[in-house]
C-alpha cells in the first residue's frame, strides 16, 4: 500500500480576524510533556511553523524525541511517507523558555502542567510578551482557566482540550465564555476541523468537561465491581473491548438509546434491583497500587505487569493499534455523524 502524501495545507482560515495560513501564521506550543509534542506534530503536518517550548532541556529533548518517534511510527503504519515526516519535523523548532516562542506567535497552545499558579504565570507572560492579536488555547483537562487570565488575555483565551495521543485521536473539547466573542470560537472550530480534528463545543464550563466526567462515572462502577469480586480486571477490559468500545465508535452514547428503545431504556434505568456504585474518591484498587509505587506504564506495572518494556515501546504498540483502528473508521473518525 502506498503511504499518503503530505497533509494538504488549509486555506481561507482566520483567527481573531486575521489570516491564519501555513507559511505566514506561527504556532507556539508551551509544554513538551505528554500532550505538547503530539499537538505540535499536527500543526507542523499541516504546514505551520511551530515553536515547541519547555523550561528544562531534558524535558525538551524527550519531547522532541517523542515527536520524532511518533512520525517514524506513522511511516511504519503507512499513514505518512518518509519525505513528509522529515518535512514535518523540520517545521518544529525546540526552544528553552517561552519568551521567544510567544513573541511572534499568532496562536499559543498552552499545554503546561495542571497547576493553577503555573498557568497563571504563563498567561501573565503572554500578556506582557505576546502580540496583542495572539489567541491562546489552553489544553487543560479540568481547570477553570478563565479565572486565571489577566484582562489583556481573557478575550482571546479558549479551552481546546485534546486527547492523548493528540496526533491520533480526533476529539477536541472547545470551551469559551465571556468576554470571548462567538466569532473567535467559530474560527477556532474551523481551524480544528481543517487540521482533521473533530471539535465539540460545550455550551458552558463544567469542571472536567465531558469525557473526563464520563470516565469518572465509568471508573466508579468498574472499581466497585472489581473490589466487590464481581469480575477480574482483565475480564472487565475484555468485556469493554468487545462490546462497548466498538459499538460506541458507531453510535456513541445517546444514539445507542434510540436503538435500544427509549421506553425500554427508561424501564432499565428505573430497575430497583440495579443499585449504582457509591461515590468513592479513593478506591482501594488505586490506593494500594499507588502506595506500592505501581503507577502504570511509567513505573512498569499498574493494573498490569509490563514485563520490563519501556514506556516508549509500550506507547508505540498502543499507537500502532490506534492507527489501525482509526484507518478502519475512515471518514467516520473526523465526521462522526449519527447513522
Amino acid at each position: 500500500m502506498t503511504a499518503p502524501q503530505e497533509q494538504p495545507r488549509p486555506g481561507g482560515l482566520t483567527l481573531n480576524g486575521r489570516g491564519f495560513t501555513p507559511g505566514s501564521a506561527r504556532v507556539a506550543v508551551l509544554g513538551a510533556g505528554v500532550m505538547g509534542p503530539g499537538i505540535a506534530l499536527v500543526f507542523a503536518e499541516y504546514g505551520y511553523q511551530v515553536d515547541l517550548c519547555e523550561v528544562r532541556q531534558p524535558a525538551l529533548d524527550a519531547g522532541m524525541a517523542s515527536l520524532a518517534d511518533a512520525l517514524n511510527l506513522k511511516v511504519h503504519a503507512q499513514v505518512c511517507d518518509p519525505a513528509s515526516a522529515r518535512a514535518t519535523l523540520a517545521r518544529v523548532t525546540p526552544r528553552i523558555g517561552i519568551a521567544e516562542g510567544i513573541a511572534h506567535a499568532d496562536l499559543i497552545v498552552e499545554a503546561v502542567p495542571e497547576d493553577r499558579e503555573i498557568k497563571r504565570a504563563v498567561y501573565t507572560q503572554v500578556a506582557d510578551t505576546a502580540p496583542a492579536h495572539a489567541v491562546v488555547w489552553s489544553n487543560t483537562s479540568t481547570l477553570d482557566v478563565f479565572s486565571l487570565a489577566p484582562p489583556a488575555v481573557a478575550p482571546r483565551l479558549l479551552v481546546a482540550h485534546w486527547f492523548a495521543p493528540p496526533h491520533i485521536l480526533p476529539l477536541v473539547e472547545v470551551v469559551c465564555q465571556d468576554p470571548v466573542p462567538e466569532s473567535l470560537r467559530e474560527e477556532s472550530v474551523a481551524l480544528l476541523r481543517a487540521l482533521g480534528k473533530a471539535p465539540v463545543v460545550l455550551e458552558k464550563f463544567v469542571p472536567g468537561f465531558v469525557i473526563n466526567r464520563l470516565l469518572r462515572a465509568l471508573g466508579r462502577e468498574s472499581f466497585d465491581m472489581i473490589e466487590s469480586g464481581v469480575i477480574s480486571i482483565a475480564e472487565l477490559d475484555v468485556a469493554v473491548r468487545t462490546s462497548l468500545a466498538p459499538r460506541m465508535q458507531v453510535l456513541g452514547i445517546m444514539q445507542r438509546y434510540d436503538y435500544t428503545g427509549l421506553n425500554l431504556s427508561l424501564r432499565n434505568l428505573a430497575d430497583p434491583d440495579i443499585v449504582d456504585a457509591p461515590v468513592n474518591r479513593s478506591p482501594a484498587l488505586l490506593q494500594e497500587r499507588v502506595a506500592r509505587g505501581e503507577l502504570g506504564v511509567a513505573s512498569g506495572s499498574g493494573f498490569y505487569d509490563y514485563g520490563g518494556r519501556s514506556t516508549l515501546e509500550l506507547q508505540r504498540e498502543r499507537d500502532l493499534r490506534l492507527w489501525q483502528v482509526m484507518r478502519g473508521l475512515a471518514e467516520h473518525a473526523s465526521d462522526p455523524k449519527p447513522i
